[in-house]
């Protein structure tokens, strides 16, 4: 079943309506979707479609000619193309002759392979949208999981390619909501936590049995030496990087709690200009970000080096301690002893994300009477009581100079009266920007006082976990 995309094939469908030549860069992680949304796009539309592979002999070169061979004639016996270009030239040729009202749709999935084994391929490619393909009926999609080759080799200035392009998507996880389609039988709270440990990467929540309760899937899945996500990792590593040791080792250290390069240095052994070289190699692959604190950006010392992956950032957390016990066969019990009650615990930063993403959507669509420009986290010193302290969300209108905030609480115990009296004392924080909102984010509902002071505190606002979903229905957003 396919879910979610709604904007992207609204966007792939109306450059494919179009007349005239289109190009789309679309890139992005790996496990993010990008095929399963070019075969959801294309299934109606007869393309020209051609995956790479990962080789240093000629084999994509074959592998494209025989694609395109096989297109027009019904057989790839007996065709051999010497050279991409002889390729695209005949491509041309064809297209021609079936005349211009045919919409022409040529996908080359994971371009970068193509490209690795073939420096020529972008020249080519470039001579013949200059000389041909610009003038005639033809859409023309590249994709790619390296995300640093499609931005440098494909959309970069020294490309070949640089300029041809007339648009370019960077697929990126679902958000908490489309993510909760994945398992739409599940309470508020565990569709949460499906997000939480999933980061919203698309391949990740299809394992994901909807059948199965949560516990059965994560345990299944992380606790099970069979599981997918037992080993993925390691798989992925292995796909960026030659060195994994280096990178196991700092996701590892970040995973326990170290986020800035003095730390991660110590507790790896590796020299701080190796651990930030490694530390931007694991930026540019979305897998770690380095987490700059709202309204503090220019104080290096607040920012923290983070897992950005939700999978990523749940494995380190729990799977390492526990791999004797899974190769032994008792992930189950390591899970329900040692996992599962630090859950709510771990849930904690994901809350944040997913209550600053609520907010960015009530904030651009102008529940808050002014429009929501930057959302994020404060964190710094309390200049007042010289303390450390944040903000769990902040939303800043630099145009307005307004801003709203809110508290996120995911625990078995009710908000109240100290919670609010704590995030209106913080507003001072985020001076000048006056703060026109105030909401406090619970999984366990707010006390009797609070609930009787929101009804009459317009600038207040009680949001249950329940409340962050509504909205889905029949599993699409209204």
């Amino acid at each position: 079943m396919f879910i979610g995309r709604e904007t992207e094939l609204k966007k792939l469908n109306s450059m494919y309506a179009s007349k005239d030549f289109q190009m789309l860069v679309l890139y992005g992680r790996r496990r993010i979707g990008k095929t399963t949304l070019l075969n959801e796009f294309s299934k109606d539309k007869d393309p020209i479609y051609y995956t790479g592979v990962e080789s240093k002999d000629e084999e994509n070169l074959k592998g494209l000619g025989r694609t395109a061979f096989a297109y027009y004639t019904g057989s790839s016996a007996g065709m051999a193309f010497s050279s991409y270009s002889d390729i695209f030239d005949y491509m041309t040729t064809e297209i021609q002759k079936r005349g211009n009202d045919k919409r022409q749709l040529i996908i080359l999935d994971e371009y970068p392979y193509m490209a690795a084994s073939a420096k020529e391929l972008s020249s080519e490619l470039q001579r013949i949208i200059d000389n041909e393909w610009s003038h005639m009926n033809i859409m023309l999609i590249l994709c790619g999981s390296s995300i640093t080759f499609m931005e440098e080799d494909v959309l970069g200035a020294r490309s070949p390619l640089f300029g041809r392009r007339t648009a370019q998507m960077d697929l990126m996880p679902f958000d908490y909501r489309v993510s909760a389609r994945f398992v739409p039988q599940y309470s508020s709270e565990d569709k949460a936590v499906c997000y939480g440990v999933t980061g919203g990467v698309a391949k990740y929540l299809s394992m994901f049995d909807p059948q199965k309760s949560l516990d059965e899937n994560i345990i299944e899945q992380f606790f099970d030496s069979a599981g997918y996500f037992y080993e993925e990792p390691e798989n992925m590593l292995r796909q960026e990087f030659r060195d994994t040791s280096l990178y196991f080792a700092i996701l590892h250290a970040i995973g326990s709690g170290s986020t800035q390069v003095s730390e991660i240095s110590g507790r790896t052994g590796f020299g701080s200009e190796k651990v930030v070289q490694a530390l931007h190699h694991l930026e540019a692959v979305r897998i770690v970000k380095r987490d700059v604190p709202i309204l503090n950006e220019k104080n290096k010392r607040l920012s923290q080096y983070v897992l950005r992956d939700g999978m990523f950032r749940f494995w380190f957390r729990f799977v390492p301690r526990g791999i004797n016990a899974i190769e032994r066969g008792f992930g189950k019990q390591y899970y329900e002893s040692t996992v599962r009650p630090f859950l709510h615990e771990y849930m904690g930063a994901v809350f944040e994300t997913i209550c600053q993403d609520y907010i960015a959507l009530c904030g651009m669509t102008g529940s808050y009477g002014f429009f929501v420009t930057r959302i994020g986290k404060w964190r710094g010193t309390d200049p007042v009581k010289k303390e450390p302290t944040d903000i769990d969300v902040v939303g800043l209108s630099d145009i307005e100079k307004k801003a709203v905030i809110g508290e996120c609480k995911l625990k078995n115990e009710t908000v109240g009266r100290q919670e609010y009296q704590t995030l209106h004392d913080r507003a001072r924080l985020v001076n000048p920007y006056h703060v026109e909102k105030y909401l406090l984010f619970s999984l366990s509902g707010f006390s009797d006082w609070l609930t009787t002071h929101a009804a009459s505190d317009s600038t207040l606002e009680l949001v249950s976990i329940d409340d962050l979903y509504n909205g889905l229905i029949s599993g699409k957003e209204t």
